[in-house]
C-alpha cells in the first residue's frame, strides 16, 4: 500500500535540500569557533542572541531533525516487518524528534528575548 509523501521523490528532495544545508552549516561553524573562539557561557549567549546565528541554529535545527526523521523512518518502514512494532517505533521515534524540536526552540526563543 503506497501513502502519498511517505515514499518517492519528496522525502529524496526533502533529504537533499536538508543535507545541503546541513553541510553548509558545518562549513560555517568551525569558522566561527575559529575567528570568535566563544570559550564562556556568555560568549556563547552573545553569539546565539544574534539573529543571524539564531536563524541559522534555527534552520539547522529544522534540516537535522527533518533529515533524521526521514532517514530513520525509512529504516524503520524497510526493516520492521512487525506491523504494532513498526507503528511503536514510529511513535517513539516521532516522540524524541519532535521532543527535541520543542526544547531547541524553546532555547532558542528564550535567548532571543533575553529570558
Amino acid at each position: 500500500m503506497s501513502v502519498p509523501g511517505l515514499q518517492g521523490l519528496r522525502p529524496w528532495i526533502i533529504q537533499r535540500i536538508s543535507a545541503a544545508y546541513i553541510a553548509i552549516f558545518t562549513l560555517y561553524f568551525p569558522i566561527v569557533l575559529f575567528l570568535k573562539s566563544p570559550l564562556t557561557a556568555q560568549s556563547w549567549y552573545d553569539w546565539v542572541s544574534q539573529p543571524f546565528n539564531n536563524i541559522a541554529l534555527g534552520l539547522f535545527l529544522i534540516a537535522l531533525l527533518w533529515h533524521a526523521w526521514i532517514g530513520i523512518r525509512d529504516v524503520i518502514l524497510d526493516y520492521v516487518f512487525n506491523v504494532v512494532v513498526r507503528m511503536i517505533a514510529l511513535t517513539l521515534l516521532a516522540m524524541v524528534i519532535l521532543g527535541t524540536a520543542f526544547w531547541g526552540f524553546r532555547v532558542l526563543i528564550l535567548v532571543q528575548v533575553g529570558a
